[in-house]
């Protein structure tokens, strides 16, 4: 059985630090599971803090197939910090994010069966540190944003809101294939140095495009860490995006998006002989579309996703194809308009430079509980066909349960 110790001890912290509840703000009602502290929260957002704290856990299992059975927890905990300028210094359209986190717990694929796809999405390995600094402002009324400093590259590209209610990593938050084939392609926990923009000529299109340190090794900072280096000589990642938005801002919008990125740092052959080669490429495409709404309520219904990436050169990608997609339903269940239920399914097919392997395939049906507004069960079943892509593996159910709590 998992060590249940650090859920335990986030869960007594948040409930401890509960301030005296008012008759006017049950805890079922809550945006946050420690409400208001007070007063202070509010306070600090109006001086121009913001502060967010948000706890997730997956807690798997998988009674057959892998090659052991077995049970694994898997936690992150963030700390957001959002710092409004304009409001503290002046300074217009203009914040300053810090953000913090600690992964915990073990990683289920790894122990019991063996895939590329991680199961937990929760999974980051089991330390502390620093995960976001960055600066961003905008102009002429967020039709061009800027940012630089410290972000995760997966947070602002190759990524739809759709993908985000699932817990494998084959599909949340972006197609796991990039980070297989780039390293330096990163999200949540993860960050690299760089900086990036958005121009929205028209509410419904825009372009994006970056360049972030692609060394490996600086990717995370952390207690362990004792050697800090903001240099880019390791390589660049550059990466654009175009994107055609016909709901405007809206972040569960429709959205079409297509992609192409390069990084100009080593990569070893998958031929095994040795050596290394310089640069990579690949594109990508992601897309959702609601074909069904609720009468009366836009926000319930039926939505399609999809996502596809090419890495052309077989030599050093891991995944030179990977198809992802599903459909999801908001407020399945009357009187449940918070609830999401999903289906989402993942295809990687591997490098033929990889002896003895060939392809990787995810089925994942999943529904996210919205007990109280600061609570969130979310039961999960995966299947994983042709675990690592020998054929030398069981194919494995997992089964658990995913916990997200907005302290």
């Amino acid at each position: 059985m998992p060590s249940l110790l650090p859920t335990f001890l986030i869960l007594l912290f948040a409930f401890t630090a509960l301030p005296q509840a008012r008759a006017d703000e049950p805890l079922s009602s809550r945006r946050y599971l420690t409400g208001d502290w007070g007063g202070v929260r509010q306070r600090l957002t109006d001086w121009g803090l913001t502060p967010s704290i948000i706890y997730s856990a997956d807690i798997q299992g998988n009674p057959a197939g892998g090659f052991r059975k077995k049970i694994e927890y898997a936690g992150l905990l963030n700390i957001y910090l959002d710092f409004d300028l304009e409001k503290i210094f002046g300074i217009r359209r203009t914040k300053l994010v810090v953000s913090a986190f600690w992964a915990l717990g073990n990683d289920l694929s790894k122990s019991a069966i063996g895939n590329y796809f991680t199961v937990a999405d929760d999974f980051n390995g089991d330390f502390g540190g620093l995960y976001q600094l960055y600066l961003q402002t905008s102009f002429s009324q967020e039709r061009l944003v800027l940012a630089l400093g410290r972000m995760g590259i997966g947070d602002d590209f190759a990524t739809v809101a759709a993908s985000g209610n699932y817990v494998n990593d084959a599909m949340n938050p972006n197609p796991d294939s990039l980070g297989y084939n780039i390293p330096a392609f990163l999200s949540n926990p993860d960050a690299a140095l760089g900086a990036r923009f958005n121009v929205k000529p028209v509410e419904t299109f825009y372009l994006a495009g970056g360049v972030y340190n692609a060394d490996s090794d600086s990717t995370r900072i952390s207690r362990f860490t004792s050697n800090i280096d903001f240099k880019f000589d390791e390589g660049v990642l550059l990466i654009a995006e175009a994107g055609f938005t016909p709901d405007g801002n809206k972040a569960t919008g429709n959205a079409y998006k297509l992609g192409a990125y390069y990084d100009s740092g080593k990569f070893d052959r998958l031929s095994k002989d040795g050596k290394e080669r310089n640069g990579n490429y690949g594109f990508y495409a992601v897309a959702q579309q609601t074909v069904y709404s609720e009468p009366g309520n836009d926000d319930e219904g039926l939505t399609l996703w999809a996502a596809a990436t090419l890495a052309p050169d077989e030599d050093i990608n891991i995944f030179p194809y990977f198809l992802s997609g599903g459909l999801l339903y908001e407020g399945l269940i009357p009187g449940r308009a918070e609830d999401v239920a999903a289906f989402g399914a993942a295809y990687g097919g591997l490098s033929s430079e990889l002896e003895g392997q060939d392809f990787e395939i995810v089925l994942e049906w999943t529904y996210a509980c919205q007990v109280f507004p600061w609570l969130a069960l979310q039961p999960d079943l995966q299947w994983i066909i042709n675990p690592g892509g020998t054929g030398d593996i069981p194919d494995a159910l997992v089964a658990g349960v995913q916990i997200s709590l907005n302290l």
